[in-house]
């Protein structure tokens, strides 16, 4: 037995603490991955409702306008907006009138952050800026379902209340 042990003893004991270092690491599943490689790219809104109180209502018109982008670094940019937004009088943003901010404020959020895969099919968006204030700093979960190049998004905590469902897809 002291003869064999000298021989395996070192390398046993480092090939184990490597293969356990390995098992411990953060697992991602093939459905994490696949959809991580799924979403990559420039998604165009096609669709967008929100539901809250058994009342569906469309808050960016019945023909929304929308980017959703992810890149592979694991950043997210969003807009919605309401097609045929008022323009301001003046010809300067920063001196709208009280109903042409309002306007466009209630007619378009925009926001960007980070993106991680959490699953199959949902992933967390961190905020870093929003055009409503509110989610920066946030995580928030979205819902995906995947069908070649369409997209169906879940927003469980609408910027507007209730729940949006919106259909994007890949832009080419």
């Amino acid at each position: 037995m002291s003869k064999f042990w000298p021989k395996i003893g070192f390398g046993f004991f480092a090939v184990s603490a490597v293969l356990v270092g390995l098992l411990s690491l953060p697992r991602i599943s093939y459905g994490q991955a696949l959809l991580k490689e799924q979403i990559v790219g420039t998604w165009r809104l096609v669709s967008l409702y929100v539901e809250e109180n058994g009342a569906k209502r469309y808050s960016f018109g019945e023909n929304p306008l929308g980017l959703l982008m992810f890149d592979r670094s694991g950043n997210v940019m969003h807009i919605l907006s309401k097609p045929g937004l008022p323009k301001f009088a003046t010809n300067n943003r920063l001196t709208g009138t009280d109903a042409e901010n309002r306007a466009v404020i209630q007619g378009m959020v925009a926001g960007f952050g980070t993106y991680t895969v959490d699953s199959d099919d949902t992933l967390t968006i961190s905020w870093v800026s929003s055009s409503f204030p509110n989610r920066v700093g946030t995580q928030e979960k979205r819902k995906l379902k995947m069908s070649g190049d369409s997209m169906v998004y879940t927003d469980p905590v609408a910027s507007s209340g209730g729940i949006a469902y919106s259909s994007y897809t890949r832009a080419k």
